[in-house]
């Protein structure tokens, strides 16, 4: 009697989307090389037209799901808006710290015009006082009510006697770009919308377990090379999946660890 040779169990959720899509490529070369008649069967049952007993719309289905994800995970994250914005908060946050930090300190100055002006400009500037720690988007909104009381009666002078109106200026423009950005970024996104990875993979799930259900009970039922070459290479791919996953998962917990083996900070070495 033929030993019978199980597939192996792999946690597909736990796999981020880079790992899970290269599985599903891996599988669905091995998928491939097992066979892939067009023959469409009358019933959901093991296809007699395929080696390994998986229904042509499974195999489609797959197929289909498979591009999807890959739209999905090479959308970047890091877009271009993105990353302009993520330079651009930087130069606002320097300019709006600048700003709300020399106020508060003219306040002190031994000039009595400059002193005056930080006081006047102080009672505009205190609610703004560590605004550059907000949220990105509360950030903008709160440097946008900032402007807006610095633009009224007596400000600009005041800003001009601490030379802070060309400061301002580009404080003001800055957050005008980022503010573009994220509109700019919302529209992207809105216009190039792909389903999210999450909701493909939880059909892939399905569509893996029950094609190779399909191919498993083929190798029960009708036993040939092509079964028993795809689980086996299966089972190495879900051997091999598991292991680099493991030794993701080891490297990060490392990385986490304060201090060395001998129980010293980094620091002290």
């Amino acid at each position: 009697m033929a030993k019978l040779t199980k597939v192996k169990s792999i946690y597909l959720e736990r796999l981020n989307n880079a790992e899970y899509r290269t599985f599903m490529a891996r599988y669905g070369n091995l998928l491939a090389g097992g066979g892939n008649d067009p023959g469409t069967p009358d019933e959901i049952d093991l296809d007699p037209n395929d080696p390994l007993g998986i229904p042509a719309d499974l195999r489609t289905a797959f197929d289909t799901d498979f591009a999807l994800l890959t739209d999905a995970v090479n959308q970047s994250t890091a877009s271009e808006e993105t990353a302009q914005m993520s330079a651009i908060d930087k130069e606002r946050d320097n300019l709006l710290v600048f700003v709300t930090s020399t106020v508060s300190q003219m306040t002190k100055s031994p000039l009595e015009a400059q002193r005056a002006a930080a006081e006047k400009l102080y009672l505009a500037v205190k609610p703004y006082i560590g605004a550059a720690r907000l949220a990105n988007l509360q950030e903008t909104a709160a440097i946008e009510g900032l402007l807006a009381d610095l633009a009224k009666s007596g400000m600009p002078e005041a800003l001009a006697a601490l030379t802070l109106t060309e400061v301002v200026a580009a404080l003001k423009e800055k957050n005008k770009q980022y503010a573009a950005l994220t509109e700019q970024r919302t529209n992207t996104k809105a216009d190039n919308s792909t389903e999210s990875a999450k909701s493909i993979r939880l059909r892939m799930d399905e569509e893996y377990d029950e094609m190779t259900t399909y191919a498993f009970a083929q190798s029960v039922a009708k036993p040939t090379a092509a079964t028993a070459t795809f689980i086996n290479r299966l089972n190495a791919l879900i051997d091999e999946t598991n292991a680099l996953y493991n030794q993701r998962i080891a490297q990060a917990r490392a990385a986490k660890k304060p201090e060395t083996e001998g129980g010293e900070s980094p620091s002290e070495i």
